[in-house]
């Protein structure tokens, strides 16, 4: 099992990833104002500070285990507090929220299944793609071009479902090659 070293975990990448967690707050409080554009600014901000966290720590050879457990979930905390705020401003339909809720649940919940048994389920594309396709709903919706933003959220949703299987097998398979490997 990865153990995090103290001298790992402040680093640029991980750094930036609490960056975007802390703007989360200005984005809702700009929303809430009626400012859109503040609001967006402020999301655009914390995104690019997701691409540039990766970059960096693949470049730099800064990943670390606090990173790999940080991102996800500041990735997880921007989409259901972006998602929450379209759904209470009318926008967004409950039942998308509470799909991607149920969804991101199962995923911690497996997720800290998994690391009890030994084993790493790590980010796959998929998880990625699905991201990047919220993050375009969002802006879209943003800029109120709500068709694009509407396409571009079923397209997110499906893929999110897609996702959920996918990494379900992988942990399965991973799974079933622990215990394989365990009876040896």
């Amino acid at each position: 099992m990865e153990h995090i070293r103290r001298d790992k975990i402040v680093n640029i990448p991980n750094f930036l990833t609490v960056v975007r967690i802390s703007l989360l707050p200005a984005v809702v409080w700009r929303f809430r104002l009626g400012d859109l554009t503040g609001a967006l600014v402020v999301y655009l901000i914390a995104m690019l500070t997701d691409a540039v966290d990766g970059i960096i720590a693949r470049k730099c050879n800064q990943v670390t285990a606090l990173g790999k457990l940080l991102d996800p979930i500041a990735d997880k905390l921007s989409l259901i507090t972006l998602l929450g705020l379209f759904v209470a401003d009318g926008q967004i339909p409950l039942w998308v929220l509470a799909v991607i809720l149920i969804k991101e649940a199962a995923l911690v919940i497996g997720g800290g299944v998994a690391l009890k048994r030994g084993i790493v389920v790590y980010a796959l594309p998929i998880g990625k793609v699905t991201t990047v396709a919220f993050v375009a709903s969002i802006v879209a919706r943003f800029l109120s071009l709500t068709s694009l933003a509407d396409v571009l959220l079923w397209v997110s949703v499906v893929l999110s479902m897609v996702a959920l299987i996918w990494y379900s097998v992988d942990f399965m398979k991973k799974l079933g090659a622990n215990e394989e490997n365990s009876t040896k």
